[in-house]
């Protein structure tokens, strides 16, 4: 055999793992996303559980206390939202005539044979597999970072607005002649 024939005999190989790299690479790249926004929320609740007991030291000075009001309330908010991005998200089953084999709430709907079959029926044909992961890399797309990402971008805003507003009443406190009484 001549080694042209080797190389041509191969070619076939190439698509699929060229298919399979960049299939992998899109996974990895939404699982870094993921975990880029869990790092932000998880430090919107660090520095919150930081100036919130910081905030609150100032409540027996009258003058001051519109401030830590704004900044409680905000402070909660961002809190919130930080929590409800952190949440991990079920998918809903749009119809019955696609089984989702790659998510773990969708994994949990069926026992471990029923599981295994179906998952090595899809493995076996390329095509399937390929629609399971295009199905799970939009899901993971649509319904896990785009809500975390909406849902870190309001505790961010609400974060910086709530913080920025506080400290401007501190300010406005602060220059003499100047109070806000509510």
């Amino acid at each position: 055999m001549s080694d042209d024939s080797n190389k041509n005999s191969d070619d076939w190989k190439w698509p699929a793992a060229f298919r399979g790299s960049i299939l992998s690479a899109l996974i990895a790249k939404h699982l870094s996303y993921i975990g880029f926004a869990d790092r932000r929320a998880y430090a919107i609740l660090t520095i919150n559980s930081f100036l919130v007991p910081i905030s609150l030291g100032g409540v027996n000075t009258p003058d001051f206390l519109p401030s830590i009001v704004i900044a409680m309330f905000t402070a909660l908010l961002s809190i919130l939202f930080a929590i409800i991005s952190l949440l991990p998200k079920k998918y809903i089953k749009k119809d019955d005539s696609f089984h989702y084999l790659l998510h773990f709430s969708s994994i949990q709907e069926y026992d471990e044979d029923t599981y295994v079959r179906e998952m090595a029926e899809a493995l076996s044909n390329t095509s399937e597999i390929g629609r399971h992961v295009a199905h799970d890399l939009y899901r993971m797309s649509t319904m896990i970072l785009g809500r975390k990402f909406y849902w870190l971008k309001w505790s961010f805003f609400t974060f910086l607005s709530g913080y920025s507003i506080a400290i401007g009443f501190i300010l406005v406190t602060l220059i003499p002649g100047l109070s806000i009484n509510f």
